[in-house]
């Protein structure tokens, strides 16, 4: 098993590809059987996906960060390159993942060659502070006999997308691959320890308090930024996306009309790398 041994903490990953064209993603779970950084991976980029710190096999977290969980993964993730001794690369996440991201373009934007925010928001500042998806699954952690159930809700959609996927598939590799990636989905929900499922880390930038603010904090961002969501995502809504790509410069933003804040990057990993792919050709990033 993979394991980055850092200074304070331990990142399990997953490799893919080879060079020096990085790709991080940090993530509380990504199946490494079928997934976009995967076929970036077979398009020539050296990827790397981080589990992140609070998930296992990676370092449990005991206490609550408060508002500094995004920062301390974001930092993780430049003393994990460190470690690898990658000096700058690309980074893409998927939901809290891209929150980590935005977090590094404000933190750390030398790092960064390039952002590929999936589903990535960030969430609206509306005075909650936690955002209602992550709230229920606090809640149903607190007791056993709601944990199990929720879990197995929170997979049941999971595994009928993953099903769809297998079965219009022509290659038999990717039909076993689509398989086994729900089937670690499942495993992942069904055993997480309780100290991870109530793991709350607010909102993406919770010191921030205001809409207005948010969007004067994008404004500095410099990065080529591109953010991929769905138009049928209630959590990172389209218009949350919209206002982001207004405020990051010279930001490009693509929405799928048919996809969820779950279905969008199962359904369509090969146009989001496709996605991925044009965008960097485009701004000669590599």
């Amino acid at each position: 098993m993979p394991i980055a041994k850092l200074k304070n903490v331990e990142l399990y990953y997953d490799e893919f590809g080879s060079g020096d064209a990085y790709f991080i993603q940090a993530q509380q779970f990504t199946n490494n059987k079928l997934h976009y950084t995967i076929d970036l991976a077979n398009r020539g980029f050296h990827v790397f996906n981080i589990q992140i710190r609070g998930y296992s096999p990676s370092t449990l977290v005991y206490e609550d960060l408060g508002e500094a969980w995004y920062d301390t993964w974001a930092q993780d993730v430049c003393d994990f390159a460190d470690f690898m001794g990658i000096d700058r690369f690309f980074y893409t996440g998927y939901s809290h993942g891209a929150g980590i991201g935005w977090h590094l373009c404000l933190n750390h934007p030398e790092r960064l060659r390039g952002f590929f925010p999936i589903v990535g928001g960030p969430h609206k500042k509306d005075g909650q502070e936690t955002g209602s998806a992550r709230m229920n699954t606090i809640r149903a952690a607190e007791n056993p006999e709601t944990w199990k159930p929720y879990a197995e809700k929170m997979t049941a959609a999971n595994t009928e997308m993953y099903k769809r996927i297998a079965a219009r598939a022509v290659d038999e590799e990717v039909k076993q691959a689509a398989m086994a990636a729900a089937e670690q989905y499942r495993n992942f929900w069904i055993n997480m320890p309780k100290e991870s499922a109530v793991l709350n880390p607010r909102k993406p930038f919770p010191r921030i308090r205001t809409e207005e603010t948010l969007i004067e904090a994008l404004r500095t961002i410099k990065i080529p930024t591109l953010m991929i969501g769905g138009m049928k995502d209630d959590i990172s809504t389209p218009e949350d996306m919209v206002r982001s790509c207004k405020a990051v410069e010279n930001a490009k933003l693509v929405l799928y009309e048919d996809a969820t804040h779950g279905s969008l990057g199962p359904e369509h990993r090969l146009e989001i790398v496709e996605d991925i792919m044009q965008f960097v050709r485009q701004r000669n990033l590599r």
